[in-house]
């Protein structure tokens, strides 16, 4: 069995400590992810790990955010809305991972392993792509901005 990779890459860093360790925590998450995708080669997957997964997404989201969205007004950041509106598609993919785990939990009879591994690595596939595009894109561009602020809040 292959043991999936944490996806982290040193052109993540931000250079903001906060933010840095909350991303790799994120990576951890998207590990645990391919972890059970992985798993499912050898035994079954189940409807609570899949549950678990977007719980602990989601948890770990709305804290990240709430950490992230904080520093931006603090410092005047002028592009924040777009940036939060961001995280709200974030957070609105994983309502509709919920609401696909729903119709794979009312087939179970019938679909049942297949279709909850098809969750989850629906969820594992978007969530990697997500936060590897998030970061090297819209968090690199708040970066800079907070660089250049560096010690002068708003």
């Amino acid at each position: 069995m292959d043991t999936p990779v944490n996806l982290w890459k040193p052109e993540y860093l931000l250079d903001v400590d906060v933010i840095d360790e909350q991303h790799k925590g994120f990576f951890d998450l998207c590990l645990n992810s391919a972890t059970l995708c992985e798993s499912a080669r050898n035994k079954p997957i189940k409807l609570a790990d899949v549950i678990h997964l977007i719980y602990d997404m989601r948890a770990y989201a709305f804290k990240h955010f709430h950490t992230e969205e904080t520093l931006l007004l603090k410092y005047g950041y002028p592009r924040i809305y777009g940036h939060m509106s961001q995280h709200d598609l974030f957070l609105r993919s994983l309502q509709q991972f919920t609401a696909e785990l729903h119709v794979e939990l009312a087939k179970a009879d019938k679909a049942g392993q297949e279709g909850f591994l098809a969750c989850a690595t629906h969820i594992n596939e978007y969530l990697a792509t997500w936060w590897g595009e998030h970061i090297l894109t819209a968090d690199q561009d708040y970066a800079q901005f907070l660089r250049e602020r560096k010690g002068k809040p708003a």
